[in-house]
């Protein structure tokens, strides 16, 4: 009987189960893509974009199995301040490239609510700041992390 050594039967046991693509869709679409092998996360890429088709990343996801997108609603409150007046609304539109794309690409796709930030922060070993500008592809992690810890049962890099 041939044997095989350890580090054949270790490599060959290792399953990848998912890719995941964390999108915070905006003027500026922030993106990350990680990997869960064997409940542990990896970040395999972080990017950003201000292409409203999202034509300009059309790649990364094809390369995922499981958008994790931000989703965005509309507060009554904040509507009648005025704060929406002539507003093209773009990330709604983002949004809607973003489920089109999946559905032509044939990929799962999940909307999040931003509350779930802070706890993506914190499994993702990320420092979470409130109306923080600029950290799109922090928060498209967060959302990668939530999915993967939450559904995949994925061990959080730190544990909030």
């Amino acid at each position: 009987m041939e044997s095989f050594g350890t580090n054949v039967l270790n490599v060959s046991s290792r399953k990848r189960l998912m890719k995941i693509l964390g999108v915070d869709p905006g003027k500026t679409t922030g993106l990350a893509l990680i990997e869960v092998v064997d409940r542990r996360m990896q970040l395999l890429a972080t990017t950003q974009s201000r292409d409203s088709l999202c034509l300009d990343w059309l790649e990364l996801l094809k390369s995922a199995d499981l958008l994790a997108v931000e989703s965005f609603q509309l507060r009554p409150q904040k509507a009648r301040t005025g704060s929406f007046d002539w507003s093209d609304m773009l990330t709604p539109q983002v949004i809607g490239s973003i489920r089109t794309l999946a559905a032509m690409h044939g990929k799962e796709l999940e909307l999040q609510s931003p509350s779930v930030k802070p706890m993506g922060y914190a499994w993702s070993g990320q420092k979470y700041v409130a109306k923080k500008p600029g950290t799109h592809q922090q928060d498209a992690l967060a959302h990668a992390t939530y999915y993967a810890v939450k559904h995949m049962k994925a061990v959080p890099a730190s544990a909030p």
